[in-house]
């Protein structure tokens, strides 16, 4: 039920007459809400493919898929509500302003956990439907709640819905620099809508790696040689980087990384081969893009591997080559990117590693190490970096009239 209420070459230069003087570029990314402590795996990607990203086409037939679930022995209605974002991910507008019918919606499909270590409830919910309908392209968030308690927060995760008014090519050039795998920068091709042709620096172009949505690179820096056609191109290139590493929890016996099981407990646990920091993953790993997989991945858990597969207390060992004066955390696809306290690794003196253990549900993760909850700990400079990645344009148009930006073309490119 629902509650009414309001990724050319690098032939473009910065000789284009008309650019602005001083391009900027600025890394933006959604500020969510921490998940409660009682909330377990969430997913969110469009239709019923678990690896696709949550892009909405606005207006058209397919919808997203959220799923979750709360570690308790009892279900109970909850609530989500919808929040539209600029760019930057700054919330703005009012929800009548970009949602038809409702402000809210109820989540009452929800069943529990089947034979499991850990009891938990699974909820399914997908949208939009006769409830919950939007108005508005652009980038959105939404946030899951007790029924009707907008400010009792559960989680929240970040979407985004697209007009499709513009073909986005993303072009990618190679940029030597003192590294030894040169970095990628990239430059979107899109020619104007008709009627925005007259106010060219009303764009904003931000792109993404590999579904790394919480750090998108913005520019509005646009070359204009080919008018109606625009290029953004992006001045802070993106560094090569060794893959996140990848965990599989498919079926809980040792081998490959995992080396010791132990089922005789409750929840089970995993301990995991130790990771070290002059490597990154493996390049022959599955491209996850950012997303954790469940159900077609999970081998040992009879039925509907949403429901019975089980939350298991994984160990993981970081083996540094000095340790550092900085917090060090665990994140990854299972906790949708974001800390946990529970995640902060220790350092153990004796053995020379940082330990840590992890709550996860069987399936297929990528995960990565940070300090101060932010910079990436990453491989040494010889390490290679990953041969494919997936490089994301988004074009928003300022639109002065609705006070917010609309997204109107979403592009994607494989490359180094």
């Amino acid at each position: 039920m629902a509650c009414t209420g309001a990724r050319e070459s690098g032939q473009h230069t910065a000789r284009s007459a008309g650019q602005r003087p001083t391009p900027t570029v600025a890394t933006v990314g959604p500020r969510l809400q921490p998940d409660a402590e009682e909330v377990g795996l969430v997913q969110l990607y469009r239709g019923d493919d678990e690896r696709q990203w949550p892009i909405l086409l606005l207006n058209g037939r397919d919808v997203l898929t959220l799923r979750f679930d709360l570690l308790t022995d009892r279900g109970r209605p909850l609530s989500v509500y919808f929040y539209h974002a600029d760019h930057t991910w700054r919330r703005d507008l009012n929800p009548i302003e970009y949602l038809e019918a409702f402000a809210r919606d109820d989540l009452v499909d929800y069943v529990p956990s089947e034979r499991t270590a850990v009891a938990y409830q699974h909820y399914t919910y997908r949208f939009p439907n006769e409830s919950i309908r939007f108005r508005l392209s652009g980038n959105y968030i939404l946030r899951v709640t007790e029924q009707g308690q907008e400010a009792a927060v559960l989680f929240e995760r970040a979407f985004f819905v697209v007009e499709g008014k513009t073909r986005v090519e993303v072009i990618l050039e190679d940029f030597p620099g003192a590294r030894a795998f040169p970095s990628v920068r990239p430059l979107a091709r899109f020619r104007a809508p008709m009627e925005m042709r007259g106010a060219v620096f009303d764009y904003v172009v931000c792109f993404a790696r590999n579904g790394t949505f919480e750090a998108m690179r913005c520019t509005r820096r646009v070359l204009l040689d080919e008018q109606p056609v625009l290029h953004f191109l992006l001045e802070e290139p993106f560094p090569p980087e060794p893959a996140d590493y990848f965990l599989d929890l498919g079926g809980l016996q040792p081998g490959g990384l995992i080396e010791r099981v132990d089922r005789s407990v409750r929840p089970p646990e995993v301990w995991l081969a130790p990771d070290y920091v002059r490597f990154g993953g493996s390049d022959t790993d599955p491209l996850l893009l950012g997303q954790s997989v469940v159900g077609a991945v999970v081998r040992d858990a009879p039925g509907d591997p949403h429901r019975t597969a089980e939350y298991v207390r994984v160990h993981f060992r970081l083996e540094p080559e000095r340790p550092w004066r900085r917090p060090l955390w665990l994140t990854g696809s299972f906790a949708g990117w974001m800390l946990r306290p529970s995640y902060r690794l220790q350092w153990n003196p004796e053995r020379r590693r940082y330990e840590g253990v992890a709550l996860i549900k069987q399936g297929w993760h990528t995960y990565r190490y940070v300090l101060n909850g932010a910079q990436p700990v990453r491989a040494n400079a010889s390490a290679l970096p990953r041969a494919e990645n997936i490089y994301t344009a988004f074009v928003y148009y300022r639109d002065v009239g609705r006070g917010s930006d609309r997204l109107l073309g979403v592009g994607h490119q494989t490359g180094r």
